[in-house]
């Protein structure tokens, strides 16, 4: 997914503190037919008419989706529809019954002509962290917007449903827009009006799949190995954010992604859709990305750093590799109401994660140094923040039960970590000739886009196309949970666990104390009686100054999100300012980042009578 959740540490510290067409026409036999109205919105909310396929039962219900692939998290799209209403052809209302929160029950179904409803969107209801334990937001770049006339981010799940039965059935989309709003989908419109578009889906799930942005018309596009690939900016309040000055390094990222994939990639459309958030309280709070098989749709602040854009695209484009072309049957057959989820988080997040690094060594992005520092950050937090003796397969198989639900993003740093094992022992064991990607590869020729997997069944396959010490692993580690020494594996590449000092990634927190403090009345703080913390001297910061903005964003004592992100993840050295009341007396503060560093099990190049085998592995 990534869901790459840039704050994802934050995670552990929150104890701290109608213009529709009115065609009574059924639907063809094996079609259902959904128009949304993005132009005559109304109280914040979008018009949906669906019109399923032939119907024969005398009672039939429609659902939205409680969960979609990708997120490992609960949604109930239902809770933001409103007034849902069923008719038949000659307009008359039929009875309707609200099962659940995302079911309605559609009495007299045999004449069933339409359904109509009213949607609310997601981004201005959002409240704490979407991977809290017990949360119920969405995360935002799973979510939906609507902002009559400036935009609309159409997460479909948001928006369509299914009709009993009619799931695999093909869906006809129409969209009708503002004529200055351009709609950026990896789908294709079969509509040549510029005010209304039209896309044909295969079934429910490419609906679901197939995200589409309306904004102003900020849209770049390039093309590389026959693939074309579009990318879409809504950036309302920082213009320098736009599509233009992100396509040279998306170009580029992408292009290495392709060289590195090879055949292994067959997209021919890619869409990315990036979404500038204010932060406010009636705006997305949820930053990184959500993958789709053709498209990616991700949210970030006014002040995103291009660096973060760009990793937490590459993983999401990995993406197109698993779980697109490798994938259980518990993904392919998603049961959007009532999920099994599939054992295999460790591949799904883990091996596209560990890509995401790897390919940037390999095509010349980074040098080794860069790459390994970024692993040794993997095992600090993999074990500062998260259970390292937990089975892998059972945390994905339960991951919706909220005690698993915040282990979850241990998929991004051990199950990276694991991937990293895991090819160097295929290296090991082939001299070099083989790695996971290839074994990849080899598994897309197995399976592809329309054959999964047996679930139960898939670590012996991948143990089967490997070797025995591949199983081992998978089984001791993955599987039983039993914590890893990793200088058994990356030894073989030369590579040693030694101690290093690792900067802090949020600058307020160290040693497991956080520098701030509020009041009753949520005004913020500086607390740092001690010295100790090196951010807070190279600032000017003193004890008790009451902070009011971070590098020019406010500071919300009630978000603990919005508090910390100004401090999240800086670059040792990097111009940082503040805005401060100190004695009654506003200030201004400037200065340098400094960060105080932890001391962790770090990965070195150690070896060099290894080289050769280390270079397969990074370059081969």
């Amino acid at each position: 997914m990534k869901k790459h959740l840039l704050l994802l540490l934050l995670l552990q510290l929150v104890i701290w503190s109608c213009s529709t067409t009115k065609d009574t026409v059924r639907s063809s036999k094996n079609e259902v037919k959904a128009t949304l109205d993005l132009v005559n919105v109304s109280n914040d909310k979008v018009k949906v008419t669906v019109k399923p396929a032939q119907i024969t039962a005398t009672t039939i219900s429609y659902q939205l989706a409680k969960i979609i692939p990708g997120t490992y998290a609960i949604a109930d799209y239902g809770r933001y529809v409103d007034d849902f209403k069923a008719y038949d052809a000659s307009g008359k209302e039929l009875t309707v019954t609200k099962k659940d929160v995302n079911t309605w029950t559609i009495s007299n179904a045999n004449q069933l002509d339409r359904v109509e409803y009213l949607v609310n969107d997601t981004y201005d209801s959002e409240e704490g962290q979407a991977f809290a334990e017990n949360s119920t937001t969405i995360f935002s770049p799973a979510g939906t917007n609507i902002l009559q006339g400036e935009n609309f981010m159409l997460n479909l799940c948001g928006f369509v449903g299914y009709f009993d039965n009619q799931k695999d059935f093909t869906y006809k989309l129409t969209v009708n827009h503002p004529k200055d709003l351009v709609g950026t989908t990896a789908l294709i419109d079969t509509d040549k009006s510029d005010t209304n578009d039209i896309f044909q889906l295969s079934r429910y799930a490419e609906v679901v799949d197939s995200p589409i942005m309306y904004a102003k018309p900020d849209v770049s596009s390039f093309s590389v190995d026959g693939m074309d690939v579009y990318l879409h900016v809504y950036s309302p309040r920082n213009k320098s954010i736009n599509s233009q000055a992100l396509l040279p390094d998306i170009k580029k990222m992408i292009t290495a992604q392709k060289k590195f994939l090879g055949k292994i990639n067959t997209t021919k459309k890619y869409a990315i859709l990036v979404y500038i958030t204010s932060m406010n309280n009636d705006d997305a709070k949820g930053l990184g990305a959500l993958e789709h098989n053709t498209s990616t749709t991700a949210t970030f602040k006014d002040d995103m750093k291009i660096t973060e854009l760009i990793h937490v695209i590459s993983h999401e484009f990995f993406h197109t590799l698993t779980p697109l072309k490798v994938h259980s049957k518990e993904i392919h057959d998603f049961d959007f109401n009532q999920p099994q989820m599939s054992q295999h988080l460790w591949m799904y997040e883990g091996f596209t994660e560990y890509f995401a690094n790897l390919f940037q060594v390999k095509e010349g992005l980074i040098d080794a140094a860069v790459f390994y520092n970024t692993m040794s950050e993997k095992l600090l937090n993999s074990r500062t923040y998260f259970k390292d003796d937990l089975s892998f397969t059972e945390m994905s198989k339960n991951v919706l039960v909220p005690a698993m639900k915040k282990q979850y993003p241990n998929v991004y740093e051990k199950g990276a970590l694991m991937a990293m094992c895991l090819d160097v022992i295929i290296r090991d064991k082939s001299n070099g000739k083989r790695g996971i990607l290839s074994v990849m590869g080899e598994l897309s020729q197995i399976y592809g886009p329309t054959r999964p997997f047996d679930d139960n069944a898939f670590i012996a396959e991948f143990t089967k196309i490997t070797y025995p010490e591949v199983g081992e692993f998978l089984q001791t580690h993955i599987v039983k949970g039993v914590p890893i020494n990793y200088n058994e594996y990356l030894s073989k590449v030369g590579v040693s666990t030694i101690k290093v000092q690792i900067p802090v990634k949020i600058a307020f927190y160290f040693d497991n104390k956080m520098f701030l403090k509020m009041d009753e009345k949520k005004n913020v703080y500086i607390d740092a009686k001690d010295g100790s913390n090196e951010f807070i001297k190279a600032i000017g910061f003193e004890n008790n100054d009451q902070v009011m903005e971070l590098n020019g964003i406010p500071v919300n004592g009630e978000d603990i999100n919005k508090l910390l992100m100004p401090v999240y993840g800086l670059e040792v050295g990097a111009p940082f300012k503040a805005k401060i009341i100190r004695n009654g007396s506003e200030k201004q503060l400037s200065g340098s980042v400094k960060l105080n560093t932890s001391e962790g099990d770090g990965f070195r190049y150690t070896d060099t009578s290894k080289q050769a085998l280390n270079q397969l592995w990074l370059k081969g």
